[in-house]
């Protein structure tokens, strides 16, 4: 271990010890959850975020962090260069790092930070986000945490009026046709139903009708060519993955497309395929700025290709 790494082990054990004896007369209060009584949130309010997620939440939101973890090596660039001078915490727990940004608000997902609440309450003011099934209720959980519920109010109000116009826009061109939105990931291919957090999008928010064959109650399934022959639809979204993966993923693709199977399908003969999607789709399905971007993506695609 060098002298920097082990200097830095004993800033952060220093640190704690002297927090946990300063804090050993006062009350134990319990942990924060979320929809506490929130404190208004003031421009020099150091705001901390330990998801993935959360950055898009608090951009929306307008509360720029000093730190946020980030699963790629770059934040999304659909925040505009607002987060350029948030630290990078990494993709997750990072004591150190939530030490050095000195933070007044660590705001935490309970489902993975709970076992080190005790650790990061000890560093900042700590609420946990409970478990939600839509990003609309993480969304207001985050709101209440920072007083600033109306905003996600009216974010959730716009993010519907986008989505309804996007489906105004696509229902004319495609009508009653069938689609599946196929992801080609670092080993093996997926498509994503109905039930899926990106299914829910595609198929229940946009109104694009599924394939009758795919079994109503799978979130998604690992297909190869073969299996997707029987599904045969009119339209194929398809995703090849970004990031550090790019090259395992594109080579899968790129293997495919030569493949008699892929060229025998109704959307391929067809020119209905549509590539899109990148890193910047990490959040689709789980946050309001991902999801409306890659939605006006899909919908571009679609009407480009019906010129």
């Amino acid at each position: 271990m060098s002298k920097r790494r082990i200097g830095s082990v004993w800033m952060i054990a220093l640190v704690l010890i002297v927090m946990t004896a300063c804090g050993a007369n006062e009350t134990n209060e319990g942990k924060n959850t979320a929809a506490p009584a929130a404190e208004p949130e003031t421009e020099k309010q150091r705001v901390v975020a330990t998801s993935i997620t959360y950055p898009d939440f608090l951009y929306v939101l307008g509360v720029t962090p000093v730190a946020a973890e980030n699963y790629h090596s770059e934040f999304p660039s659909y925040f505009n260069d607002a987060f350029k001078d948030v630290v990078k915490l990494g993709d997750g727990e990072n004591l150190e790092g939530l030490l050095a940004a000195e933070p007044d608000l660590i705001i935490a997902p309970k489902w993975r930070d709970e076992k080190v609440y005790d650790q990061y309450s000890k560093i900042a003011k700590t609420v946990l986000m409970p478990d939600r099934d839509n990003w609309r209720d993480e969304l207001r959980d985050v709101a209440a945490a920072l007083d600033k519920t109306e905003i996600a109010e009216k974010v959730i109000k716009d993010y519907e009026a986008h989505i309804q116009e996007a489906k105004a826009a696509l229902q004319p061109t495609v009508g009653s046709e069938t689609f599946v939105y196929m992801r080609i990931m670092q080993t093996e291919s997926y498509i994503m139903g109905e039930i899926s957090d990106r299914g829910k999008v595609i198929h229940g928010e946009l109104g694009l009708q599924t394939v009758a064959a795919y079994p109503k109650e799978e979130g998604s399934l690992a297909i190869s060519l073969e299996t997707l022959t029987e599904y045969d639809p009119d339209h194929i979204i398809l995703q090849v993955d970004g990031g550090e993966d790019k090259a395992s993923a594109q080579k899968i693709y790129d293997d495919m497309k030569i493949n008699p199977v892929w060229q025998s399908l109704k959307a391929v003969k067809a020119n209905q395929v549509y590539l899109v999607g990148d890193k910047e789709w990490m959040n689709f399905g789980f946050s309001p700025v991902a999801t409306i971007r890659a939605v006006d993506e899909i919908v571009a695609a679609i009407k480009q290709n019906k010129q």
